[in-house]
């Protein structure tokens, strides 16, 4: 009895936190696992969550799994989310592009600090701990004409005090840039898969359909280049909501960023800061919220690992006539001394 009405009492306050979502330990037929709606990563959280189009980094794990296809080399990205009420976030993402695809692993966090535990009078009797877990691997495979497909299956686990609940999900996605426009089109299918078991319990996954467009375009005058993104949200049990955002990168040092989200009781607008810094890249996102539920800031930093390309200097060196950087061929008389000088660079 205890347990169940510490499962209850924390289901009331997810519920009355995640912005109407589902509560994480959700009623039959409800969706649980509602840390799954909220978004990894400074960056699209500051252009109010208008992603699925965009997607371009490591976050793509949690976005659209297709938008690793758009990721060059080897990246890692971090995030830590301060939310509401002592309740915490983390992101690890980790990807690799290989010659027609990209491979990913990330793994998500959702945990606050102990809940007291107390008897049916009311007597304080312990404390008990919560936490929502995900591990995520997913491959995108590039197409021709600017067109990418992947997939993510994610193990998913919740625990409340000593009770556990976990299960499998799929998210499928695509991207497709239209030519030389500056557009993109994407579009994803998020926490498909059967229901998981709570006690004796069973509720669905927080099944979450997007779609939307992105535009980028340079802007010589004021040298930067400018971007708008804009997608349609729908996920079970809620009404549809619409997600706009844009950014300015200025010479691709700085950018600044802004978002709204429409059909949100307490989560409207939402603002970004960007830093680069030669491979690493700093995002801060900040997220008011109304109802006295005070603000929520995401930090989160990528790095782009450096290159290496020993084989294309091996194929060039072996082969200058075919080689599309005569230049380093020239420079290389065919040891493997000069191929390791030249193997690595920005």
């Amino acid at each position: 009895m205890r347990r169940l009405l510490a499962s209850i009492v924390l289901s009331l306050a997810l519920l009355g936190l995640t912005l109407k979502a589902p509560a994480a330990h959700a009623a039959a037929g409800e969706a649980g696992f509602a840390f799954l709606k909220l978004g990894v990563g400074a960056r699209p959280m500051g252009m109010g969550s208008a992603y699925v189009a965009l997607a371009d980094d490591p976050t793509a794990l949690y976005w659209n799994p297709a938008g690793l296809g758009a990721v060059e080399g080897a990246q890692v990205t971090v995030m830590h989310n301060e939310w509401i009420q002592d309740f915490r976030q983390e992101f690890a993402g980790v990807t690799r592009a290989f010659s027609k695809g990209t491979a990913g692993f990330g793994v998500s966090g959702f945990y606050t600090s102990e809940f007291e535990k107390r008897d049916d009078v009311g007597n304080l009797v312990g404390h008990f701990g919560f936490n929502d877990f995900a591990v995520t691997g997913a491959f995108a495979h590039r197409f021709p004409h600017q067109a990418r497909a992947g997939v993510a299956v994610k193990f998913i686990r919740e625990m409340i005090d000593q009770e556990t609940a976990s299960t499998v999900a799929f998210d499928l996605g695509a991207q497709m840039g239209l030519g030389g426009s500056g557009v993109t089109l994407g579009a994803a299918v998020q926490n498909l898969g059967g229901d998981a078991k709570f006690i004796s319990e069973s509720f669905p996954l927080p099944r979450t359909l997007r779609a939307g467009a992105a535009f980028s375009h340079a802007i010589p005058s004021m040298t930067g280049k400018g971007t708008l993104s804009a997608e349609v949200r729908n996920a079970r049990g809620d009404d549809s909501h619409v997600h706009v955002g844009g950014e300015f990168e200025y010479k691709e040092r700085v950018a600044l960023r802004a978002g709204a989200k429409f059909g949100y009781d307490d989560e409207k607008m939402s603002f970004g800061l960007g830093l680069v810094q030669h491979r690493f890249h700093f995002d801060y996102a900040l997220v008011p919220l109304s109802s006295n539920l005070g603000t929520t800031s995401r930090k989160s930093s990528r790095r782009k690992m450096p290159s290496s390309s020993r084989a294309y200097v091996r194929r060039s060196i072996q082969s200058p006539s075919t080689s599309s950087s005569p230049s380093l061929s020239r420079r290389c008389t065919g040891t493997w001394k000069c191929a390791r000088i030249t193997a690595s660079w920005p």
